[in-house]
């Protein structure tokens, strides 16, 4: 009967190990990310609005699928890019880079409560987007 207490036990370590092993803080951003929102902030005397409307709807249909530790799909409409991506634990800065020209990092955005915000300045403007897991 000691035996099997003994063995149960460490069955039971065993598994709390394993769970918090797999429950590493790059686990938190696997899944199918969709955006949230899109936040513009353009000079409308240098932007035709049609053109600012169809630049949200293409950034609507921008998802990102965190695969596993280092792989992501952006996936753009049709499309799908295959990406290696990194998170920095203390700035929650996100990089990428595609897999013909690994050394080229890009960054993504910044992952803070849940939400990954990604911002693009042009020369006639700021867009934001955010993103959230999807269930």
């Amino acid at each position: 009967m000691k035996k099997l207490h003994f063995t149960f036990a460490m069955f039971s370590v065993l598994i709390l190990v394993l769970l918090l092993s797999c429950s590493s803080s790059g686990n938190k951003m696997l899944g199918l990310w969709k955006v949230s929102d899109v936040k513009t902030q353009f000079d409308e005397t240098r932007v035709n609005p049609q053109t600012l409307l169809q630049v949200v709807e293409l950034e609507k249909q921008t998802m990102l699928k965190f695969v596993d530790d280092t792989t992501l799909n952006i996936i753009m409409g049709e499309k799908t890019f295959k990406s290696f991506w990194n998170l920095d634990e203390t700035s929650g800065k996100l990089t990428y880079s595609f897999e013909d020209s690994p050394l080229s990092t890009y960054d993504l955005g910044v992952y803070k409560d849940g939400s990954i915000v990604a911002e693009s300045t042009t020369a006639v403007g700021t867009i934001v987007v955010t993103y959230q897991k999807t269930k």
